[in-house]
């Protein structure tokens, strides 16, 4: 058993030993191919967040439209509870672009790619997802940051209206706070569409390894 154990340990530290080695071979493919395809995958997070903050959208604009002409109390507990559900799925969406603010402690440069390189693969890959996410977060955040309490409002201040009697009280606000909210939305949605990755930080990326090969590698 305890060989058995020991072979098993040498074994976890070969392939951590060997995930660390990135030949030059590797860090051109890495650059030329790799790269994109880790750029396109943190794209296509942010275009996924995009769509669901616009179907929660939708399905408020849904509801707000039936609670204007409701006349029953199904009705209106129906499109309440529909509008809760849509609305925590926003706040779910931007409460973790608020807390993800500031998350990037390494800034990307020369010196810290070569760092990461010489880390190997996974921690290069890590080092640009989560610049990519940081640079993603800050075009958004202060949009994200207004819009939190603005749409906080229809689950907290109409939450409870279960019957037709007490949406009439609140009608005309409650509609007008629901236009708040998705105008919020759509201000986040459209920076989110300016933030997707850019050439410039592809190129910023490939420069910086561009650098590395150029100053450790005979192939470039």
């Amino acid at each position: 058993m305890k060989k058995i154990l020991t072979i098993i340990v040498a074994f976890l530290f070969f392939i951590i030993g060997h995930a660390q080695t990135m030949t030059c071979k590797d860090l051109v493919k890495y650059r030329d191919v790799n790269l994109l395809a880790i750029l396109d995958n943190e794209t296509a997070k942010a275009k996924q967040m995009q769509q669901n903050l616009m179907a929660s959208k939708l399905e408020i604009e849904k509801q707000k439209k039936i609670l204007e002409k409701a006349k029953t109390n199904a009705e209106v507990k129906m499109a309440i509870t529909a509008i809760k559900g849509a609305a925590d799925q926003v706040i779910s969406i931007f409460s973790a672009i608020k807390a993800a603010k500031g998350g990037l402690k390494i800034a990307v440069n020369a010196a810290n790619v070569a760092a990461a390189i010489s880390k190997g693969k996974g921690r290069l890959d890590v080092l640009i997802a989560d610049s990519e996410k940081d640079a993603l977060v800050k075009a958004i955040e202060n949009e994200v940051i207004g819009a939190i309490p603005i749409v906080s409002n229809i689950y907290s201040l109409y939450g409870t209206i279960d019957d037709l009697s007490k949406l009439n009280k609140v009608r005309y606000d409650l509609l007008n706070d629901i236009s708040k909210a998705n105008a919020n939305i759509d201000k986040v949605n459209a920076k989110l569409s300016s933030a997707f990755i850019g050439v410039k930080r592809v190129n910023d990326y490939q420069y910086y390894i561009s650098d590395y090969l150029n100053k450790n590698c005979s192939a470039k």
